[in-house]
């Protein structure tokens, strides 16, 4: 017990039998912790930390916007998959992005056009009522007092504004809500350490803790319509009346020894990080030493797979229900063998692997909140507005960022969208569908069926390889928590035919040698995923997290 507390004060882990939880801001995890501290379980702290999330790290996520949570119920040995992912309006067309029969790519990344309707209040309300001890209002205040005082802009704030700065400035509310007054009067990105102030959202924070449902019906839910279509956009006030959650079958498979319970569509997400890690299991044997070429080869080659068959059979399932199956054969030992063993010694070009034929057989630009209890309750929500500030659009006098998530349909069959996804149309845009995700919520259980893990991360198409290699570092290299959070990754997504590189993710022998067997290889200037978890030691009691130490997150204890 002493030496592994010792371990645990040095590294970037925290721990406490009490419960753990990590996010991507420390505000964000501090207002977690609290809500554990006063009583509440591990829902009441996801909640709270996802609110909190919504003021601190806007550029990523927000009450404009959706996402997915994983739970697991301890006592009552219940796992639920809530689906509050935001859907296309009633008035939505499958040719909504195209211009003279061409995709406009702006057409769904920015104005009202990119704006779905957002689940998120729906979904945060809704676990907090049927899971959580504590009172909406109450989970709601912390998010609302830092809106109010403010807080000190980040660099990542601070660059995602800067990426999107004439985005921004085309909104006027959106301007005054996130930029800061510059020369001449205009409007300019805030720089890091600078105090960003909130006062409107916390205000609308306050109202949905007493009344969620004011997201949907009434005045408020008329402002964001309003607003929406004042940018040209499509939703109206009957649509976000119409919103509905949706509860999922959970996906499930094993690795070394645990089962692993993920997302099932309309995310594809959880499906790739299965079958990356049934597939690559036997990868990892003794006497290798840490990501041998041949296991580094072997993932780049599965994972190109796997994306093919998500780019032709992968939808929401309520339009596509051949999506489920899609969903059950990529995470059956079948499908497994048969990948692995199509593993050559050098690269198959991705012109190869063309997709299954539509209807066969299914960034850091979003938030990842991954918290454990003293009952042994585990939580894994993922949630974004998809793009950094999602629509640019934000409700005037709400402060309420809205989503750019149309932008995760197929504007037209090999049109990538903003994250270089390539669909083949069958994830096309029709009247309340869910877009397609990769978001990928994943919880961990031992031989006992006890919860041991709670991962997830941002970080678009990238998501599925950032939450496999976490998982591959922990049971397969025996990593500790914070040092698997923080490993370098390779990601491989079938289209563009490349193999992406952390910085640092590769010494100059390995990379030669995966050049040699026909790889072609692309360094990114900065990491691509930001993935936060929280784990059970049930050996020693202590519920630990950790974040990805090098992004701006961190872990909390109450």
């Amino acid at each position: 017990m002493t030496v592994c507390l010792l371990a645990l004060l040095l590294s970037g882990t925290v721990a406490s039998p009490r419960g753990a939880i990590a996010t991507a801001h420390p505000l964000a995890s501090t207002a977690g912790a609290e809500a554990l501290a006063a009583g509440g379980n591990a829902v009441d702290a996801a909640v709270a930390a996802a609110l909190a999330l919504s003021v601190v790290q806007g550029e990523s996520s927000g009450l404009g916007g959706g996402g997915f949570a994983l739970v697991w119920l301890a006592r009552e040995r219940r796992l639920v998959a809530l689906d509050f992912r935001e859907v296309a309006p009633a008035a939505a067309t499958r040719d909504m992005f195209l211009v003279g029969g061409k995709p406009e790519p702006k057409r769904s990344t920015q104005g009202g056009l990119s704006v779905a309707v957002p689940g998120a209040v729906k979904g945060y309300a809704e676990l907090a009522r049927r899971f959580g001890k504590l009172p909406f209002a109450r989970l709601a205040e912390p998010a609302a007092k830092l809106a109010e005082r403010g807080f000190q802009v980040g660099p990542y704030h601070a660059l995602a504004a800067e990426d999107r700065l004439e985005c921004l400035r085309a909104d006027p509310a959106a301007a005054a809500e996130f930029l800061a007054a510059g020369p001449a009067g205009a409007r300019v990105a805030r720089r890091p350490g600078d105090l960003l102030r909130r006062p409107d959202l916390a205000r609308t924070l306050r109202l949905l803790g007493r009344d969620p449902e004011a997201f949907y019906r009434g005045p408020l839910a008329g402002k964001v319509a309003a607003a929406v279509r004042a940018r040209g956009g499509l939703l109206t006030a009957a649509d976000l009346a119409a919103y509905r959650t949706v509860e999922r079958t959970p996906l499930a498979g094993s690795f070394r020894g645990h089962r692993v319970v993920t997302y099932p569509p309309p995310s594809a997400g959880g499906a790739i990080v299965l079958g990356l890690l049934q597939a690559l299991e036997g990868d990892f044997t003794p006497g290798q030493g840490y990501r041998p070429v041949a296991q580094l080869h072997a993932f780049v080659e599965v994972e190109k797979r796997l994306y093919a068959q998500r780019a032709g059979r992968f939808a929401d399932p309520a339009f596509l229900p051949s999506a489920g199956d899609a969903a059950a054969d990529l995470v059956s030992t079948a499908f497994a063998k048969r990948v692995r063993a199509e593993v050559g010694e050098r690269a198959t070009p991705s012109s190869e692997l063309a997709p299954p034929a539509p209807g066969g057989g299914g960034g850091d630009q979003t938030s990842q909140v991954s918290v454990v209890d003293a009952d042994g309750n585990a939580v894994a929500l993922t949630t974004t507005v998809n793009g950094w500030f999602g629509a640019c659009v934000v409700v005037p006098g709400t402060g309420l960022l809205l989503n750019d998530q149309m932008d995760d349909f197929d504007a037209a069959p090999g049109v990538p969208n903003e994250f270089g996804l390539v669909g083949t149309g069958v994830n096309g845009v029709e009247p309340g569908k869910r877009p397609l995700s990769s978001m990928a919520p994943t919880l961990v259980f031992d031989a006992e069926g006890r919860a041991v893990l709670a991962v997830g991360a941002p970080g678009g198409s990238t998501i599925p390889s950032t939450v496999a290699q976490v998982i591959m570092h922990l049971y397969g290299d025996g990593m500790p928590l914070d040092q698997a959070l923080g490993a370098p990754r390779i990601h491989h997504q079938w289209q563009p035919d490349v193999v992406t590189v952390e910085p640092f993710g590769l010494d100059a022998a390995t990379a030669g040698a995966l050049r040699a067997r026909g790889h072609q290889l692309r360094y990114l200037a900065r990491p691509f995923g930001n993935p936060q978890a929280a784990a059970i030691d049930w050996k020693t009691g202590l519920r630990q997290a950790a974040s990805e130490p090098r992004f701006e997150g961190a872990p909390a204890i109450p």
